[in-house]
């Protein structure tokens, strides 16, 4: 079972960043991770592209660039 965290995130933090279709606990969970924001930002453009099968082989090769710590080196 996965651990709880808490990233600070209030209730009312957590809905504007919906309403603006930015999940704020998966964005900061990213951050925490060491992931910078912006390329965060990019990541969870990408993720539903691979789960539902339209994630083309760039996107797929960007994912996995920003997910990896020496891949992030070289797209910052």
């Amino acid at each position: 079972m996965s651990e709880i965290r808490d990233y600070g995130v209030t209730v009312e933090e957590y809905l504007a960043g919906l309403e603006n279709g930015v999940d704020i606990l998966e964005l900061r969970r990213l951050e925490a991770s060491g992931i910078p924001t912006h390329l965060a930002l990019e990541l969870m453009t990408i993720t539903p592209k691979v789960c539902n099968g339209t994630a083309t082989p760039e996107d797929l090769t960007r994912g996995l660039l920003i997910l990896s710590p020496r891949g992030r080196k070289q797209l910052e």
